[in-house]
């Protein structure tokens, strides 16, 4: 064809640009997606609205003053003082911002205020609230003085009759006079596994008299896991390749989704859906060879449980998302190269706020006043310990 003149050309060749790019920008959302209330959908090539460096300024672990056994959970207060959480030794150690060591709380044993099993910890203003999972309580510390105030009994019994069980795994501030206790999953030994899915949940926890509200809070689908029962045993391997729920609770807002979608569900800290954020994705191919090869040197059964799986064609769409004192989504994406997560980071108002690679072996555990704390393994050394990191987003 040709044109005719210079206004006809321009006016072809506009139509073509016009229904070019709504071609191009038109996207496809699944039902299950497209059906949700409040949903903002982020274009799938949307260009991040800041790029964001990461500078190491302090390091917390072994010191002159005390030498950690085994690292377990991690938190920072408002001042940037850093508690961790050893896991051998069952006491907490205090850091102060810059990396010196400040002192310890608590140490093993059951009475008020000691430790068996650290499993969790939160900051409150001035407190800090640690839970126990063998003793099953909540104890709580003035972080001024770090003496001792309180300890607050979870009641809870194991229930064997189905076949699987949910115990207190985690636990989260909701206001000054409830906790919220997140329960976990443990299956049976012995028990028949069936096709639907194991159910995590959580209850709220009155601080002042210790009973549970009768209702859930919320509910949702486990982790899906490669399971296999033996001779009155069940043999468990979590693989990265499994889908799962992944969520947040950070006091003002509930954040979750199922890994197989870039999707994350906002509720309010009663339970409530709120709103959606989605970004479509395409899932990096999954090859099955690679997976086995990767556990041909494990003993059985847990090499023929990998062999034996009908692995999925993809990985998930994230493997990790955590939620800073911004209300920001910081969600680890699934990599080309398998040593690499893609971190991207979203606002509550469905914003691609900011989007950076960075190594699997340095875990990002915290975000809190503008840093970063990781969990890394020193190469010189090997020992394992916490570093800071400060955020510039430009």
């Amino acid at each position: 064809m040709t044109c005719q003149n210079t206004i006809s050309c321009f006016l072809f060749s506009l139509l073509l640009f016009i229904f070019g790019c709504s071609s191009d920008t038109e996207i496809d959302i699944p039902d299950h997606i497209a059906s949700l209330e409040n949903l903002t959908v982020i274009p799938e090539n949307a260009e991040p609205l800041h790029a964001i460096e990461l500078e190491r300024t302090a390091v917390y672990g072994d010191t002159d003053e005390v030498i950690i056994g085994q690292l377990g959970v991690v938190t920072v207060d408002e001042q940037g003082r850093v508690y961790l959480a050893d896991r051998s030794q069952n006491v907490i150690h205090i850091y102060e911002p810059d990396g010196s060591y400040l002192t310890k709380i608590g140490r093993e044993g059951d009475g008020p205020g000691e430790f068996r099993q650290i499993r969790s910890m939160q900051v409150e203003e001035d407190k800090l609230h640690v839970m126990d999972m063998t003793t099953m309580r909540i104890s709580t510390f003035n972080l001024n003085s770090q003496n001792f105030i309180n300890d607050l009994e979870i009641p809870f019994e194991f229930d064997h009759s189905g076949w699987y069980s949910n115990f207190p795994l985690s636990f989260y501030l909701k206001n000054e006079n409830n906790f919220i206790v997140h329960y976990g999953v443990s299956y049976s030994a012995g028990s028949t596994l069936q096709d639907e899915a194991a159910m995590e949940h959580s209850k709220v926890l009155n601080r002042n008299d210790g009973s549970f509200a009768e209702e859930k809070l919320y509910e949702f689908r486990t982790t899906e896991t490669l399971t296999k029962t033996e001779n009155n045993s069940i043999y468990l391997m979590a693989m990265d390749y499994k889908r799962g729920t992944k969520y947040s609770i950070n006091g003002e807002h509930m954040m979750w989704g199922w890994s197989e979608d870039l999707l994350f569900k906002i509720h309010d800290m009663d339970g409530n859906y709120v709103r959606a954020i989605y970004q479509p994705l395409e899932n990096r191919p999954l090859n099955r060879n690679e997976v086995i090869n990767k556990y041909a040197d494990r003993t059985e059964p847990w090499r023929s449980m990998v062999r034996n799986d009908a692995m999925p064609e993809t990985w998930p769409a994230f493997s990790t998302m955590l939620t800073d004192d911004e209300n920001r989504i910081w969600a680890a994406l699934f990599d080309d190269d398998d040593e690499i997560w893609n971190w991207r980071i979203f606002t509550q108002l469905g914003e691609l706020f900011a989007s950076f690679n960075r190594p699997r072996n340095k875990q990002i555990q915290e975000i809190r006043n503008g840093y970063v704390y990781t969990r890394e393994t020193d190469e010189e050394t090997g020992l394992v310990q916490v570093v800071k990191y400060g955020i510039q987003f430009n």
